[in-house]
């Protein structure tokens, strides 16, 4: 006899209440920003934007380059995530974003472990099997290291 399960009683509304998603500028990442994006209006969800900044290099010493790098990048994310969120905000999509850094999977498993996210969209970039073996990759890796369900864009 089959018996109604009361561990989850209510929708899908009910129980995801913010997505985040990982950008980082490529094709790919767009492509996960605009799932996620349906998916928090589907389930009138606030969406976060997040664009992890690689945190620099440890060393001795601070080149002038590095500094002009991380200038960069951090310029770099904060246009795509202005652009992003002015897009999905015209959409009427409640959104967020934030520029962490740190390494991309670990950090953006940091920001899922919050009580607040409920779901974790992710781009992965086309990679031959061996590739993804040999180096692994940001999608893989955060699918790992997740304490919340993640949705791997292609």
């Amino acid at each position: 006899m089959f018996r109604e399960s009361t561990l989850w009683e209510g929708t899908a509304e009910d129980v995801v209440k913010k997505v985040l998603v990982g950008v980082d500028g490529s094709k790919e990442s767009r492509i996960a920003a605009d799932r996620a994006a349906e998916l928090a209006r589907a389930l009138d969800a606030e969406l976060t934007v997040a664009c992890v900044v690689p945190a620099p290099s440890p060393g001795p010493f601070e080149s002038r380059e590095t500094v002009r790098r991380e200038t960069i990048e951090r310029l770099q994310a904060r246009e795509l995530l202005h652009e992003l969120s002015s897009r999905y905000l015209r959409e009427g999509i409640r959104v967020d974003t934030v520029m962490p850094s740190g390494r991309p999977a670990e950090t953006l498993a940091d920001l899922a472990a919050t009580p607040d996210v409920d779901f974790v969209v992710v781009g992965r970039r086309r990679q031959g099997g061996f590739a993804r073996a040999l180096i692994g990759g940001i999608a893989d890796r955060l699918a790992q290291i997740s304490p919340k369900p993640v949705l791997v864009a292609h």
